[in-house]
């Protein structure tokens, strides 16, 4: 663990980070379904024949290399980490020397109990499911291992085959920190059909103002039918994530090359005006106790026309023996206005915690869980496709199973993420931070946070639009002055 000076600083703003983190888990775990609603939701839909795979070695056909003990791992509640809990039996059969305790959480619990854990030493968890905004920092503090080199001690690992875009945001100074389990950028999902009857046509790459004119045009309340669903469900990584990059789309930022705070610029208010009012007029109900799972549920459902997300969500809502409108959905490249493109960048993988006791059996349960041969083994065991873990390896795509079943979708995700920068997320060159759909400083947890919390205030009614980006403002200049960035 770092000893380094800044330690004290770096602690004090992850318990402030925490702690608003745990008031929005608190208040949002109440009304949000559990991670397995999304495909539960759809369990009536008809089952039709999986695509047919060549069968290759499964993941549980590795040997196991002696080593033992219980592995404590702390997961995100989306649908690829409940398939892989509902198989790590498999991993036990051939691993019978270690045990896998998994913790599978919401995300705003989730990210509130690992910041706990690593930035405090408290070693309950050897592996946690991180992203591009923790690994370069944790990594600079010491609080994760570099896992890069062991894992490509077993010639079968090969992590040249992940995506350029997804190892470089899961490294820090060139090497591999966290081992992904399955990546992302963001796209637009619509019914094909609700369009067509409503004589909508998007094109694939649609502006802002296209969807929002779509989504106008199909709402209907009348009958339980809202035209997007967009998260309203406070959180940095929740709300902040799709609104990041429409501030980005309309030529808006955080902060400017002076770390002048950005919030009240003409782009960024615009931006998080057109985010609150397209809510508001045709998003979900609820909307501000509505994230990823409750937007993936209401698509896979049919309450909800368009849904601008996570590309990961593919394999779930694409797969018709989870969702019975498969056949109906359609894909478009994240919405544009000003700049292009303004896909997000994200990857869950699987960091290994510096304190963790147990290292040879974590490392072991982390390569079979992000090695090639996994996803075959969740197809072979499930017959579908839909828990697979996708977006994070190249190899994925030429499995012909894969590929037929993938085939709607996956042309908008890998050119998505083959073409995603997030060294160059805005419209400004002189942008001082990397990040697309997040500032990459600690004190963004608790920024994007707060600013999250006074946005839900606007879509709910209880402030207006211009006090909450007021607020906003006055707490990005905070961050700015009290941590040093303001020059």
């Amino acid at each position: 663990m770092s000893s380094d000076v800044k330690r004290p600083r770096w602690l004090s703003l992850m318990a402030l980070a925490t702690a608003t983190a745990l008031v929005v888990g608190a208040c949002s775990s109440s009304s949000s379904p559990s991670p397995s609603v999304a495909a539960s939701a759809a369990a009536s839909a008809p089952v039709s024949a999986p695509v047919s795979a060549p069968v290759s070695p499964p993941a549980s056909a590795a040997a196991s290399s002696g080593a033992s003990g219980t592995v404590t791992v702390a997961m995100v509640g989306n649908p690829q980490m409940v398939a892989l809990q509902a198989l790590k039996g498999e991993f036990e059969t051939t691993h019978p020397n270690i045990k896998v305790n998994l913790l599978v959480l919401p995300e705003n619990d989730l990210r509130a109990k690992v910041t706990t854990d690593i930035s405090t030493g408290a070693s309950s968890f050897d592996l946690v499911t991180i992203g591009m905004y923790e690994v370069p920092q944790w990594a600079k503090q010491g609080w994760i291992d570099e896992v890069g080199t062991t894992l490509d001690a077993n010639s079968t690992y090969d992590s040249a085959d992940f995506f350029k875009s997804i190892r470089d945001g899961l490294s820090y100074n060139g090497k591999l920190y966290a081992a992904p389990f399955y990546g992302e950028s963001s796209s637009l999902f619509y019914r094909k059909d609700l369009l067509t009857a409503a004589g909508i046509t998007l094109p694939d790459k649609p502006t802002w103002t296209e969807v929002a004119a779509a989504a106008k045009k199909l709402n209907d309340p009348s009958k339980n039918l809202a035209g997007i669903c967009l998260r309203g469900l406070p959180g940095w990584g929740e709300m902040g994530a799709p609104l990041g990059t429409v501030i980005n789309a309309f030529g808006g930022r955080w902060y400017d090359a002076n770390w002048a705070a950005q919030i009240t610029s003409p782009q960024t208010t615009a931006a998080i005006k057109f985010y609150i009012d397209t809510v508001k007029s045709y998003g979900e109900p609820g909307a501000i106790t509505s994230g990823f799972t409750e937007c993936e549920t209401a698509l896979v459902q049919g309450k909800v026309a368009m849904w601008y997300d996570a590309t990961s969500a593919s394999d779930l809502i694409f797969d018709p023996t989870k969702d019975a409108n498969a056949a109906n959905i359609g894909i478009a490249y994240a919405p544009t206005d000003v700049k292009s493109p303004t896909g997000w960048l994200w990857a869950w993988a699987f960091g290994l915690e510096s304190t963790s006791k147990n290292k040879p059996a974590a490392y072991e349960f982390m390569e079979w869980a992000t090695g090639k041969a996994y996803p075959q083994l969740v197809f072979d065991k499930t017959g579908s496709w839909g828990g697979a873990p996708s977006g994070a390896r190249k190899s994925l795509y030429a499995n012909p199973g894969y590929a037929a079943y993938a085939k709607a979708f996956s042309g908008v995700v890998v050119d998505s993420l083959n073409t995603v920068d997030p060294l160059h997320s805005t419209n400004f060159t002189d942008t001082p931070y990397t990040g697309i759909q997040f500032v990459q400083i600690p004190e963004f947890q608790d920024l994007g946070t707060k600013c999250t919390q006074e946005f839900a205030g606007a879509i709910s009614g209880s402030q207006t639009a211009d006090q909450a980006i007021a607020k906003c403002q006055t707490y990005a200049v905070s961050v700015a002055t009290a941590g040093g960035y303001k020059k």
